[in-house]
């Protein structure tokens, strides 16, 4: 039985390629991947802007050390080599048409983040935003400085916040739980990797067969518990059904499909129906939305060693932080500088989360390059600083078969329901475990969701349940090795 297994892995995102390129680092020939859309990378994308290549999906190692497979993999085969480590200086600007000190701009800045990446434990019903609110305001009425100086850290901790937002993809901080991060594994200090994180996709896809990795190939259907024949009269546990008619039946299916498609699935995706505790999973779980609008310049109006770039608005605290469509200019305040300009050029990263992040793909590039470009002469206090001559904007919530960004625990909901939904079907006939359907994803990894790694390392984990399902045992390795492997 063992010998003619068929695996099928539903998506080509990180945790589909995961998982199977682990199956077959393990010994399983025949594993398949099915994909939706015409390319392999699921939220891992690029877009070529002028002679470079820049990621409009995710760029950021959370966590660059050994414990990281996705750092390793980058670091093995030499993509980290021109990758600008240091730190360049923030850029910080007030409404008023003034520049805000660094110094304080940075002190701040750290304080706020010492607020809310603290993890905590045993507040259920709380949540981030009131949280958040209430002790950035002790901070800054606590704060040693003159009275404007502290208008302005009341605006640098507003900004925090929504950098945090961006960080999460909620609608509002207050729909988040406050116990977010209690089981959350911090691998290390995160690490820019604008315009290369899109190799990881190329790396691990090298040696997997061409041929096994169907791409425009939406499902429709997953058929599971059943006895479904195939060829010479054996019998499957699962047949799936795609769009275009074709089906392929298997002993073992890996669903990675994004939360946010699962969410908007219709309940006969399943048949059977996923079982009341996934149902409940899906439906309590939240999947956040973030875009980038990336602007391209003839030229630089900001400083070379510059950073980043941040806009203060004078009116704004953290307790009156949302993604307020109707208030789309205020959050999109957050800009990266694309670094080495010898590389990429003069490039802007804009960033922007939750309702904002759905309205602005509504919107045409005149209108993005209009607005923004307003607020930074107003901010900058330069009437001279030019429209970008490219803006590009990423539509994440409008592709239909990713609907966001990534997950978040929403306010009442506890991360251990991430375990229930990683928890693989069986057959309901037979009290034997057969691991018919399993699912991987960072939504299902409450240690490490909403990462790179999260992904990947979900999809790892099914490989080896499915393999230790037959006894066999993996090989021992690291995080850095085991990237290697696969």
């Amino acid at each position: 039985m063992e010998t003619n297994l068929k695996i099928l892995v539903l998506g080509a995102g990180l945790a589909g390629i995961g998982a199977a390129t682990k199956l077959l680092s393990l010994g399983f020939k025949d594993v398949t991947i099915i994909e939706a859309s015409g390319l392999a990378g699921g939220r891992i994308a690029k877009e070529c802007l002028g002679k470079s290549w820049v990621d409009t999906g995710a760029q950021y190692i959370h966590g660059a050390s050994e414990a990281n497979p996705v750092f390793c993999l980058m670091r093995q085969h030499g993509l980290l080599g021109d990758v600008v480590t240091e730190e360049g200086t923030d850029l910080v600007f007030h409404s008023k048409g003034r520049r805000i000190s660094g110094d304080l701009a940075g002190r701040v800045y750290e304080a706020g983040e010492g607020i809310i990446r603290q993890p905590h434990k045993g507040n259920p019903g709380k949540n981030i935003g009131d949280y958040y609110a209430e002790k950035s305001l002790d901070l800054a009425k606590s704060w040693k400085s003159s009275s404007e100086d502290k208008d302005d850290v009341l605006s640098i901790l507003s900004l925090v916040g929504k950098s945090l937002m961006i960080d999460i993809g909620a609608p509002a901080l207050s729909s988040v739980s406050l116990d977010s991060w209690q089981y959350y594994t911090n691998m290390g200090e995160d690490l820019d990797i604008g315009g290369k994180m899109f190799n990881v996709t190329e790396k691990l896809l090298v040696d997997f067969p061409k041929e096994r990795l169907l791409l425009n190939r939406p499902v429709i259907k997953i058929n599971w518990n059943g006895s479904f024949c195939g060829d010479a009269g054996r019998l499957y546990p699962v047949c799936i059904e795609c769009e275009n008619g074709e089906k392929f039946l298997c002993d073992h299916v890996v669903v990675t499909i994004s939360l946010g498609c699962l969410k908007a699935a219709p309940t006969t995706m399943f048949n059977p129906q996923l079982p009341e505790d996934k149902r409940e999973a899906l439906d309590k779980l939240g999947f956040g939305c973030v875009n980038k609008i990336i602007l391209q310049y003839e030229e630089a109006f900001w400083e070379r060693d510059a950073g980043s770039i941040s806009l203060l608005w004078e009116d704004e605290t953290p307790a009156s932080l949302s993604t307020d469509a109707t208030q789309w200019q205020k959050n999109i305040q957050l800009f990266t500088v694309m670094r080495p300009r010898e590389k990429f050029g003069n490039v802007l990263i804009g960033w922007c989360s939750g309702n904002v992040a759905q309205h602005v793909e509504t919107m045409t590039e005149a209108e993005l390059s209009a607005a923004i470009t307003s607020n930074f002469r107003k901010f900058m206090g330069n009437p001279n600083i030019p429209c970008p001559k490219t803006v590009l904007c990423t539509k994440w919530h409008g592709k239909a078969f990713i609907r966001g960004a990534y997950a978040y625990i929403p306010v009442g909901v506890d991360g251990v329901i991430m375990d229930t939904l990683a928890r693989p079907l069986s057959s309901m006939k037979s009290s034997t475990e057969d691991l018919q359907v399993l699912f991987a994803g960072e939504a299902t990894m409450k240690n490490l969701y909403g990462t790179v790694q999260g992904a990947l390392l979900s999809g790892h984990r099914e490989a080896d349940r499915i393999s230790q399902h037959y006894g066999r045992t993996a090989p021992s390795s690291t995080p850095c090795s085991s990237s290697a492997a696969t």
